[in-house]
């Protein structure tokens, strides 16, 4: 029985998110159809995260035991050979028994893009939120201090969340101007908001992005974040962020 690592990357457009859903295209819906293509039999899929719908990752990580003669190179160009075009198997890893992609996580990293001018390029219109608005980064960055470190992150909890616990930890939350080449020379500048955890509440990353946009847009003081985090009230913070905007970078293990 091999325990196996799968990597893999989505575009979260076509998808009602990464977790099965009644009549809904997933992506575990495609892996595990990928899956029994090739095996014949229904494999269970353990996922470290479970993305929303329109949400994208080129870092999830998933895990499956199987008894499997099939070499783990040979194995990623067999899946993929079977998957849609908008999942791809990125790494193959055999772990130990011990290994659980859902429980053995020790962080996460997300990343959210932001378009702040007047015309949105065309072909970020799936992968960045446009803001017309110019934003005050500095105003946002200050804001974003408050959330660094454990907290209960109730007002950033979306209803019909699962976690009973609301506490999580913020490792990191860094927002900065950066640029992508797109085609030719031309270079599209884009706000990132990198935030990496422990952990994630149901749309946690959504909705602090959509508050801290409000702090950019100077609808709320950076002040005002302190105070929505310590009330653990959702009606208090900021409307959630689009979701083509968020992307899953990487999964972290010991």
């Amino acid at each position: 029985m091999r325990n196996i690592k799968l990597t893999i990357q989505y575009d979260g457009t076509g998808f009602a998110g990464y977790e099965l859903q009644p009549g809904k295209r997933t992506v575990r819906g495609e892996m595990e159809k990928a899956l029994f293509k090739l095996f014949k039999k229904k494999i269970k899929l353990i996922s470290s995260s479970r993305t929303d719908s329109g949400v994208h990752s080129v870092g999830s990580v998933v895990n499956f035991k199987l008894l499997n003669p099939i070499p783990t190179d040979n194995l990623q160009m067999a899946l993929n050979s079977r998957l849609p075009e908008d999942v791809r198997v990125i790494g193959t890893r055999v772990k130990g028994q011990e290994f659980n992609a859902r429980f053995g996580a020790k962080s996460k990293t997300y990343e959210y893009l932001i378009y702040n001018g007047p015309v949105m390029p065309v072909h970020l219109r799936n992968i960045a939120w446009h803001i017309k608005q110019q934003l005050d980064l500095s105003a946002m960055k200050k804001a974003a201090r408050h959330l660094v470190g454990k907290h209960d992150f109730t007002s950033f909890c979306a209803a019909h969340g699962d976690d009973k616990d609301k506490v999580r930890e913020i490792h990191q939350l860094v927002i900065s101007h950066s640029s992508l080449v797109i085609w030719g020379e031309t270079k599209v500048p884009l706000i990132r908001i990198r935030i990496t955890g422990n952990g994630f509440l149901y749309k946690m990353v959504r909705n602090i992005v959509g508050t801290l946009v409000e702090v950019g847009r100077g609808t709320r003081d950076e002040a005002e974040v302190k105070t929505i985090l310590n009330a653990k009230n959702r009606c208090l913070a900021g409307k959630t962020a689009p979701a083509h905007g968020l992307c899953l970078i990487k999964v972290c293990y010991n």
